[in-house]
């Protein structure tokens, strides 16, 4: 998979499964009398399938997981380099989109500004891709 391919799913991601603000996803609540802080099943569904930010959505394209080290089911992928690097370039794409349409260094932060709106998130995940493209990513 490219950055570019990433970026694309990653939008795509976002309009299927839901935008999230202040997470990598929505993380399950937990039912009473469960311990506060415990990795369940539940935690691993939604890191998979559940409502993400911009960033989870990018790690969701390329690993699978929105956020690989909040889930017991994601450890082995922290062995698997080359989804991590695709990663790590397509967060380097959306970076540099971010901060030249909307002046602001961290997109994380920008997608967790109150004026953020999925339809902006989706907008600079495509911006994103375009702009791995045109550089051969």
């Amino acid at each position: 998979m490219k950055p570019s391919e990433a970026l694309e799913a990653a939008a795509n991601i976002v309009l299927r499964d839901g935008w999230w603000q202040g997470a990598y996803f929505e993380y399950a609540r937990p039912i009473a009398g469960e311990e506060t802080g415990a990795l369940t099943a539940r935690d691993d569904e939604a890191n998979q399938a559940g409502p993400c930010c911009q960033d989870g959505a990018i790690s969701r394209a390329a690993t699978g997981w929105a956020c690989p080290g909040a889930s017991a089911g994601a450890a082995g992928l922290l062995d698997n380099s080359t989804r991590f690097r695709v990663r790590a370039r397509a967060t380097h794409f959306m970076r540099e989109h971010v901060r030249r349409v909307h002046g602001i260094d961290s997109p994380i932060t920008w997608n967790d500004l109150p004026s953020t709106t999925r339809d902006d998130v989706v907008a600079a995940l495509r911006g994103a891709a375009e702009d791995a493209r045109e550089a051969g990513e």
